[in-house]
């Protein structure tokens, strides 16, 4: 049996005359009462020194007096509403359940996307190019799994290759084929993340000596921004046997065939020989 549970944002507004508002939570009015779930306090921290439990507490207890589940939910947001102190109701809504559980997830995803603090992702330089190529090469099957070595003629993932340093893409058949990713995309991105990827690419022949090592420096960055990026690439194309640009529709598709031609081809050969 379906069941329809209406909502409202819980903000905050810690000193009137500065006017500045911040949502901290959530309240789900239900056949039982409401639901209040405070979340983001931090935001107030922000906003207003000091400890805000007791606020929040008279808060919950004024509203679930005020609140009477035998109205209707306009009313009902209304009432509560009414309440005069540094807190407010808006964005009002509602969602519908129909299977048991299914209120908890709904609940997380409206406080995730109207309440919780926005955080920046937290990822290495590349990593967003790394997983974009990783999921073209997962798509045709030969990206390596965690079993798979070096010789399985697969590409590896952060492939080792000494004083702390990794490749973004391994592969051996033959030659060693080498990848380090440098994203661009960045409004300025650091000489100090080309620097780095350089030096990859520049000590991967010590990796395995008797193979001839293809180095490919991949950089991703709009067409029209590679005058402003001179000095990144700069520091990069001399390590670089082949430079290419993830954003480029064409050097895509040779960054593509690099891997997966050697894959095609490969002949198993245990390193060292």
């Amino acid at each position: 049996m379906a069941h329809i549970f209406n909502y409202a944002v819980v903000q905050a507004m810690p000193d009137r005359r500065r006017g500045e508002r911040v949502n901290i939570g959530l309240m789900i009015f239900g056949p039982d009462g409401v639901d209040l779930r405070i979340s983001e306090t931090r935001k107030l921290a922000v906003l207003a020194a000091g400890s805000w439990d007791a606020d929040i507490d008279a808060f919950a207890g004024a509203i679930r007096k005020l609140d009477d589940p035998q109205l209707d939910a306009t009313e009902r947001m209304d009432r509560v509403a009414l309440v005069e102190n540094q807190f407010t109701s808006t964005s009002r809504g509602w969602f519908e359940v129909r299977h048991r559980g299914e209120y908890e997830k709904i609940v997380g995803e409206i406080v995730d996307s109207l309440v919780s603090r926005r955080r920046a992702p937290r990822s290495r330089d590349g990593s967003t190019v790394v997983a974009e190529i990783s999921a073209e090469l997962r798509g045709a099957e030969i990206l390596a799994g965690r079993d798979d070595e070096l010789q399985s003629g697969k590409v590896l993932r952060n492939y080792p290759i000494g004083d702390g340093l990794e490749a973004d893409f391994a592969q051996l058949n033959g030659q060693f084929h080498v990848a380090a990713v440098l994203d661009l995309r960045a409004n300025s991105p650091r000489l100090a993340q080309a620097a780095l990827k350089a030096v990859v690419l520049d000590r991967a022949q010590a990796v395995v000596p008797d193979y001839k090592v293809q180095k490919i420096g991949v950089f991703a960055a709009a067409p029209a921004r590679l005058g402003e990026l001179h000095d990144n690439l700069a520091i990069l194309r001399p390590y670089a046997d082949e430079l290419v640009n993830w954003e480029d529709e064409s050097d895509r598709k040779e960054l593509k065939r690099i891997f997966y031609d050697a894959y095609n081809s490969h002949v198993p050969t245990p390193l060292g020989h």
